[in-house]
């Protein structure tokens, strides 16, 4: 299956995921971190990934621990809501469980300025 095709389907997970804590949650405004932003981002998670994609290599091994990331960032948010994937913040979670995916399974990866170019 080609690299976009995967990343549409992630995308689309991601989405589902990010606007069903949404609904569920509503908007944090007592509980903000550092991942939240202060609106929604314009940019679709698709469109976000096809992005990311042109500077680092999103092969089959980085989608799924970009998945199993979010997933354990997400573990916490029976303790702290504010770490529930939302629209407001699944752009930053996202970009952040790459990082850590791309440093942990790649041997050549960039340093953090390179990452925030992204």
């Amino acid at each position: 299956m080609p690299v976009l095709v995967k990343i549409a389907h992630m995308a689309e997970l991601i989405d589902s995921v990010a606007k069903a804590n949404h609904q569920v949650l509503g908007p944090i405004i007592n509980d903000v971190m550092q991942f939240h932003s202060c609106a929604i981002p314009t940019i679709s998670m698709h469109d976000y990934l096809e992005h990311v994609a042109k500077f680092v290599c999103l092969e089959n091994d980085l989608l799924l621990a970009m998945l199993v990331y979010i997933d354990c960032i997400t573990c916490v948010q029976n303790h702290r809501p504010a770490f529930a994937p939302s629209p407001f913040n699944i752009h930053f979670m996202a970009l952040a469980a790459i990082v850590v995916a791309h440093k942990f399974n790649s041997d050549i990866f960039f340093n953090n300025t390179q990452y925030s170019k992204v």
